[in-house]
């Protein structure tokens, strides 16, 4: 069955990637932020005293334990107090551009981030492309075999598909993709991973989830393509799909997890849903 991993100390959890590095820049801003505030009210407080010094000293060093061990002129006391106060504006000026320049590496952050989420992502479903594919099913597979936790993948195409393209046209067909694409994400956890394998073919990837697990996926994807044909369907398209689950034996590489999430798809087709060998010229 899937189950829902929650480490005991998140804390010892490695942390990653620009998303991890845009956290600690803007936790790092905001720290700043009350750095200068601090530097602020520290000027102004050290200015005011200068000003009450030089003006009523009378009233602010009169009876202080200082002034029986030696004396300073108010007018070089002023001097010293202006001093601190430059050099307090002095710290809030440079403060100020460390965090003008952490800001633009914020910026930049956030455009690199989008600039590679959208070049993960497939225009049409907006579920990852097959570019992604092979750097993460291994790192999942290694994850699976060395923790020797469950990985299962599904393999799922659109049945007669060309025929929606032939048919509709392909405006229609990009339409059936993305309506697909969104079926399948509802039936998924976050965790798990939807990638456009083909042209009508997506690959689901199913950390932590044995078989059982899986045929539940594949039930709840059935539930929702015929929710699908009852409230969302545009004329009478019938859309169905084939649907292959494979889990992933420890010790077979990559390619050999792939390959027996597709055969076991294609035998999941129905006989209509296979195309016809196109018979030899005489």
């Amino acid at each position: 069955m899937r189950r829902e991993i929650r480490p005991e100390r998140p804390e010892e959890i490695e942390q990653l990637g620009p998303r991890t590095r845009l956290i600690s820049e803007l936790s790092q801003l905001e720290s700043r932020g009350r750095e200068v505030w601090i530097l602020v009210v520290f000027a102004a407080s050290v200015l005011l005293l200068g000003f009450l010094s030089l003006f009523v000293p009378q009233h602010i060093w009169s009876g202080n334990k200082l002034t029986v061990s030696f004396t300073i002129p108010p007018q070089v006391l002023f001097v010293v107090m202006i001093l601190l106060v430059i050099f307090a504006l002095f710290l809030v000026r440079r403060e100020m551009d460390l965090r003008k320049m952490r800001l633009t590496n914020v910026s930049q952050l956030l455009e690199a981030q989008s600039k590679l989420t959208s070049s993960m992502l497939d225009s049409v479903t907006h579920v990852f492309n097959r570019s992604l594919l092979r750097e993460l099913l291994q790192s999942e597979i290694s994850s699976a075999d060395r923790n020797s936790r469950p990985l299962t993948l599904i393999m799922t195409d659109i049945d007669n598909f060309k025929g929606v393209n032939d048919r509709f046209g392909h405006l229609t067909g990009d339409f059936v993709l993305a309506e697909v694409a969104s079926i399948l994400r509802s039936c998924v956890r976050g965790s798990d991973y939807i990638i456009r394998y083909g042209g009508d073919e997506f690959l689901l990837v199913l950390p932590e989830t044995d078989l059982g697990g899986a045929a539940i996926v594949k039930q709840r994807i059935y539930q929702q393509l015929d929710d699908w044909h009852q409230n969302n369907r545009v004329g009478d398209i019938k859309v169905s799909l084939s649907v292959g689950i494979h889990l992933h034996r420890k010790g077979d590489s990559a390619d050999q997890t792939l390959a027996g999430a597709d055969s076991n798809m294609y035998g999941d087709k129905r006989p209509s849903s296979i195309p016809s060998p196109v018979p030899p010229r005489s």
